[in-house]
């Protein structure tokens, strides 16, 4: 048995990163078969209910070295930045006798006996720079290059980013990379059951709403180009059509803190007079997000960009209705009941927003169920896809061994 360490050094308010993780953790628990042994490695600050989450599929460990501005993470940072050297970090591996680091963000260049399988969600800093003002983008581009420069495989979630990938990194690199798109899991039994009348009455109350909606689940960074969906129900609201929209997602942007971009959407939302129209509801339960998921019209995404959707995921594994910009990765992800639009054409977007608004809600009890069946299938083959991968590399440690 091959034990792997998922180092979580990504930033915990990344909740995109922790369901990745979690979704992955899921698929190999349908595959397995003692084959690997995934321990999950975090800080204090975790929350328990995700730790609880974890622990279900995996050994937890809390450990000082990812508590942010805790002493010890500082040191480990210091050693890392002045002399590259990762020792804290290999002497808290070893204790637990781990064979493979997996998804670190941090992390690289361990050496042996220890293995790296790194992951890049996506390149989106060569498509939009303006939204990360400071970085120098040559700069980020080197420093990738020498994040993967030692990693023994390099997981990208989209042949979108497969192609950034292979542009800006070194032929050795591009040949120890593969794609291999993340499979969402959404909880039915969170998001429905027998109580779903007495469930939604609960929601509404809870959130101060009534009636049918439209769901837009995605995190107030600008890039995610809730603009377009504000200024479609602005444009909606003058043709006399009086939709709903329900807005979810972590509402601070950490490349433009300050720049009152929220605020900026709210006050919209006063000066249009569209209350009852945009509904923000910020961070809320996960059951939550999969009951409004569940039960809404259509789910909306206009981002400008996207690495591989968890949005899109969710919605294709519940076979919901999707109304889609039309990125690369969108087009790709080509879930079934999906239409598209141009990320900037408001036009596009409030027509196939009225179309759904004012088509017949009639269950479509065949599209679940062949999107539950297409998710099972989809998810053992993500999880055959990873525990494989993690059986090349301890190969290829043995071959090294043997070489030597």
């Amino acid at each position: 048995m091959i034990r792997v360490a998922f180092w979580i050094d990504f930033p915990i308010e990344y909740s995109g990163g922790l369901n990745y993780i979690k979704n992955l953790l899921y698929a190999i628990s349908l595959v397995n078969n003692g084959r690997i042994e995934p321990y999950v490695f975090v800080g204090a600050k975790l929350n328990d209910s995700d730790a609880k989450e974890f622990a279900a599929m995996a050994t937890v460990v809390r450990t000082p070295l990812l508590e942010r501005k805790n002493w010890q993470w500082f040191c480990n940072r210091l050693l890392v930045k002045s002399i590259g050297s990762q020792v804290l970090v290999k002497r808290e591996l070893k204790k637990w006798s781990i064979r493979v680091v997996s998804h670190a963000a941090l992390v690289s260049g361990l050496g042996p006996p220890l293995r790296v399988i790194s992951w890049l969600p996506d390149f989106q800093f060569l498509h939009l720079p303006s939204f990360f003002p400071g970085l120098d983008v040559d700069q980020e581009i080197r420093r990738i290059r020498q994040f993967v420069a030692d990693a023994d495989a390099i997981i990208l979630s989209s042949n979108s980013a497969y192609d950034d990938f292979r542009s800006i990194a070194p032929q050795a690199c591009v040949a120890r990379a593969c794609v291999l798109p993340f499979v969402s899991q959404p909880d039915t039994r969170l998001s429905s059951g027998d109580d779903d009348a007495v469930r939604r009455d609960s929601v509404e109350r809870k959130y101060g709403f009534a009636g049918k909606y439209l769901y837009l689940p995605n995190q107030f960074w600008v890039h995610k180009n809730h603009w377009l969906v504000f200024k479609a129900v602005a444009e909606l609201k003058l043709r006399g059509v009086e939709v709903l929209v329900i807005c979810t997602g972590n509402l601070n942007d950490y490349r433009l803190r300050g720049t009152g971009y929220v605020d900026s959407l709210k006050h919209f939302i006063a000066q249009k007079s569209l209350e009852k129209n945009l509904l923000i509801l910020g961070l809320i339960p996960y059951e939550d997000v999969l009951f409004l998921m569940r039960n809404c019209i259509a789910v909306i995404n206009p981002s400008r960009f996207e690495g591989w959707s968890s949005t899109v995921e969710e919605a294709k594994s519940i076979g919901k209705r999707l109304l889609l910009s039309n990125i690369c990765v969108h087009l790709e992800q080509n879930p079934p009941k999906a239409q598209y639009f141009d990320p900037d054409d408001v036009a596009g977007l409030s027509a196939l927003m009225a179309d759904a608004w004012n088509s017949p809600q009639v269950a479509d009890e065949t599209a679940r169920r062949e999107a539950e069946s297409s998710l099972h299938e989809r998810t053992l083959a993500y999880g055959e896809s990873y525990v494989k991968l993690v059986g090349e590399v301890v190969t290829r440690i043995i071959d090294r061994g043997k070489a030597a």
